[in-house]
């Protein structure tokens, strides 16, 4: 029988009993993946998630930081990549099997719905992080680049030939709280979608904590979820 995701982890001791019965709290009121969780609460980097599942369920890692297979890529509109959180990378066997890279691998309605989108092709799924997933939609089909390297952040869209249009930095401080973008490119432009990225990450870390927090003091008998609720009610 195959092992638990959060057992997965406790056992490598990537996190720690204590952590899983937090993410599972959070999982069991609110929803989601149990190792979406875990990332959005800090207790563990995307990659590790990746590492993890990839031994859970035996499906290879998917390596997204090269250049993609244009012709690959055509198969499958941007919205559909969008939609079901995949990227295709590449085509095998003469063109017969299409590549996938997939944060949810095991999504059968996902690969029907490609099998159908190109014509009867056979799928091969990879695996990969849904962060690494949007950079690489946001890289391959819009032409926008995204690096990190020695702690800052940076941006670039480009057109056709390759050269930087538009492009901004942020320096990342390990014990800054926030971080303060700087112009990278002329006018200084900066990307609305990354702020927004930005915004909205921060957002969902926020809110993870926060129900965590009232999920532990409804456990500890502080005050009942009765009491929680009709107090955001007003």
């Amino acid at each position: 029988m195959r092992i638990k995701i959060g057992d997965l982890l406790v056992k490598a001791g990537v996190i720690t009993e204590l952590q899983l019965k937090a993410a599972l709290a959070e999982q069991q009121h609110w929803g989601g993946k149990l190792g979406d969780i875990l990332v959005r609460m800090d207790f563990l980097t995307e990659e590790v998630l990746v590492r993890a599942l990839s031994k859970q369920t035996g499906i290879a890692r998917a390596d997204l930081t090269g250049e993609v297979d244009r012709s690959a890529l055509a198969l499958v509109p941007p919205d559909t990549a969008e939609e079901f959180g995949l990227v295709p990378i590449g085509l095998k066997d003469q063109g017969r099997t299409l590549v996938v890279a997939m944060s949810d691998p095991m999504n059968i309605s996902a690969t029907d719905h490609l099998v159908s989108l190109t014509g009867g092709l056979k799928i091969e799924t990879r695996i990969a992080g849904a962060g690494a997933i949007r950079h690489a939609i946001s890289r391959w089909y819009r032409g926008e680049e995204m690096l990190r390297e020695d702690g800052e952040q940076s941006m670039r869209i480009v057109n056709n030939a390759g050269n930087t249009v538009v492009g901004f930095s942020t320096r990342t401080s390990k014990a800054a709280a926030t971080q303060k973008a700087q112009p990278a490119a002329a006018g200084g432009r900066e990307s609305a979608a990354e702020v927004l990225r930005g915004v909205e990450d921060t957002q969902r870390r926020s809110v993870a904590a926060l129900k965590a927090m009232v999920e532990l003091l409804i456990e500890k008998g502080v005050f009942s979820r009765d009491e929680y609720l009709a107090r955001v009610k007003r």
